[in-house]
């Protein structure tokens, strides 16, 4: 159990860091000043002192630009130059200028302007640029892109990464991570989603001025263009691992309630599919003739959105050699009538890429070197999840309080967490929305900053048998199981007393059934196949008592697959050698990537050194010495 425990604690310890820096958008900040003909650029390195660079914008190959491009928020232990590789986001610095300028012309059009000269900032359809980027015309705003002192003066961008005047953007550009496919529909929809929010929904999102989904623009990347949040992240109020008292009790409420309060508002709209959301010409015509809710009384938003494919990551991570028609046969929409079918659609495509491999690297074909072995255990669990995905639920279960409204297609924005949350004039301001998809509510997962899936200690004294006797070393163990159920319990009582009718999702039954699901769409190492095998198996003690109690949505108190004692027996082994691999390899939970600043201080030590082809270990003996005490 504690190498269980001690994996839960290791993911936490660096989730918030590792979406920040492994995010798959990189952000640059960018000033927009006055004729401006050069800019300043900054080094993206962590730094009190950050280096600054100026080029002028029409010399781009300049190769002074060269490192502000690169990846330098972390390093990997294995194939760090090719991962590095893979998150640099060039761009052209002359076409930000270019596509600033063709802003403000746009703006200034006649018909994006009223009777006094000022922005006409009312909804229209999204607008397309002579570079092939798109524009929303209702975000024009002299507040959000700054304003020009006479009518023939010109836009251009003043500085990148470090703004001390004019108005600040943020650039986003994607990491190299997935296929175009999959790049283009995440941003459609993603823009679509954060447009959605704030016209319908009156959230506070940062707004989206321009974005390109393709490299057919100036900027000759796919990018998103939106406006600068300045204020502090919700995170400098979480302490997750704080004492119980009052006063701590008050802290984590005030970064729950915020939070949960968002999820409150994105929940009142009922949709009438599962997918993600689209502009409406950005989907299939059949598509286009269902409306994505009911009751729209605003004709100017009637036809605006429309509901598509789904960009949840299953359908996109680790997915490159998976063409576009294949990965368009499993991901959606699907009707509002066929909640299961999310199921083995992720179960289907991940059976999918898992043979994909396989069948490549069996030809020596691989891009890498493949664990075969690995690669058919895979097949095997993905199997079983297909073949018991559409029997996980009865969605019209009697023993399910409020079950129809759990499986109502409702949105759901994954990377709800206070790193993604900035506190700017009395305001909390959401500002992460990738992946976003519509879903029933009970196939979600509880936001990363408050999930925990290991044992539940509710009262450390009562729960934990000579707890007061033991040694620090080990309470500490038990005291973190009990903060993490508590921090759990707080968002699950918020939920409560805003959703009753969805408090559901928080029975124990109501979880074990989802794991297999929860557990597929969080694979990160090619060996957590074996997490979602383990919830399969889990499932096989209780399956009938959810049968005879109509959770399930089966009739046959057999379980949907069968396991030899054989099949058990090497499942069990496989899975104790992987934890055990996991809590003692260094880094293992963040896949090998190491903070920069940590990665540099560690190889100064000594501790991190590189080996002959290039990869870096970790010498387990230097990091155990003990420090020279000083004289």
């Amino acid at each position: 159990m504690l190498s269980r425990v001690v994996r839960q604690r290791s993911r936490s310890a660096i989730s918030s860091f590792k979406l920040r820096a492994h995010a798959a958008f990189a952000e640059t900040r960018i000033g927009v000043g006055i004729s401006v003909q050069a800019t300043r650029l900054q080094s993206t390195k962590l730094s009190a002192n950050p280096e600054e660079i100026y080029t002028k914008i029409s010399d781009s190959a300049d190769p002074k630009r060269n490192q502000f491009f690169q990846y330098t928020w972390g390093s990997w232990l294995e194939n760090d130059k090719l991962k590095k590789s893979h998150r640099e986001t060039r761009f052209s610095i002359e076409g930000v200028s270019n596509l600033v300028q063709e802003l403000n012309l746009t703006r200034k059009d006649p018909a994006n302007v009223d009777s006094s000269g000022e922005p006409l900032l009312q909804i229209k359809p999204v607008q397309q640029l002579k570079d092939g980027s798109f524009v929303l015309t209702n975000n024009l705003s002299n507040k959000l892109i700054g304003e020009a002192q006479d009518k023939d003066a010109k836009l251009l961008v003043k500085s990148i990464a470090s703004i001390h005047e004019g108005k600040d953007l943020v650039l986003r550009i994607p990491y190299k991570l997935e296929s175009d496919y999959s790049i283009s529909q995440k941003i459609k929809s993603e823009v679509a989603t954060l447009d959605f929010l704030s016209l319908k929904l009156g959230l506070n999102v940062p707004k989206v001025v321009a974005y390109g989904d393709n490299r057919s623009n100036a900027l000759q990347t796919p990018f998103i263009l939106m406006e600068y949040i300045e204020g502090d992240l919700l995170m400098k109020k979480w302490n997750p691992l704080a004492a119980d008292s009052e006063e701590t009790d008050a802290s984590l409420k005030s970064v729950i309630q915020p939070i949960s309060d968002f999820q409150d508002k994105i929940l009142s709209v009922n949709f009438n599919k599962f997918g993600s959301l689209y502009f409406h010409d950005d989907v299939s015509v059949l598509d286009q003739a269902d409306v994505p809710y009911d009751g729209e009384e605003n004709p100017l938003l009637v036809n605006r959105w429309r509901i598509g494919p789904s960009i949840e990551r299953q359908f996109a991570k680790n997915k490159n050699h998976l063409s576009e028609k294949i990965v368009k046969e499993f991901n959606g929409p699907w009707k509002a009538d066929a909640p299961l079918s999310l199921i083995t659609s992720v179960a289907s495509i991940e059976l999918e890429n898992a043979k994909n491999r396989l069948g490549l690297a069996q030809a020596d074909s691989a891009s890498k070197v493949e664990d075969v072995e690995v690669l058919k255990k895979q097949i095997e669990t993905f199997e079983h999840l297909q073949a018991i995905g559409s029997k996980l639920f009865n969605s019209k279960s009697k023993s399910i309080m409020n079950v129809e409204e759990l499986f109502r297609p409702k949105l759901f924005v994954p990377d709800l967490d206070p790193l993604n949350v900035i506190e700017s004039n009395d305001k909390s301001y959401f500002i992460d929305f990738e992946y976003s998809t519509i879903k029933p509510f009970i196939l979600t997962s509880y936001p990363n900053f408050v999930a925990y899936h290991g044992a539940k200690v509710y009262n450390l004294e009562e729960d934990i048998p000579g707890f007061t006797e033991m040694d620090e070393v080990e309470k500490q163990q038990y005291e973190f199981m009990y903060y993490k159920t508590r921090n759990e319990r707080l968002w699950e009582l918020e939920l409560n007393s805003r959703r009753h009718d969805l408090i559901a999702v928080a029975s124990p039954h109501v979880k074990v059934l989802k794991s297999p699901y929860l557990q597929a769409l969080e694979l990160k190492t090619d060996k957590d196949y074996l997490y979602v095998e383990g919830a399969i198996v889990q499932l096989q003690a209780m399956w009938d008592a959810y049968v005879a109690n109509e959770l399930c949505g089966s009739s046959s108190s057999e379980f949907p697959v069968q396991y030899t004692e054989e099949f058990l027996d090497r499942h069990q082994t496989d899975l104790e050698e992987y934890q055990i691999e996991t809590v003692s390899s260094p880094f293992a939970a963040t896949g090998g990537w190491i903070p920069q600043d940590m990665f540099e201080t560690l190889k100064e030590q000594g501790i991190i050194v590189e080996t002959e082809n290039g990869n870096y270990k970790v010498e387990a003996e230097k990091a155990l010495e003990e420090e020279p005490e000083e004289k």
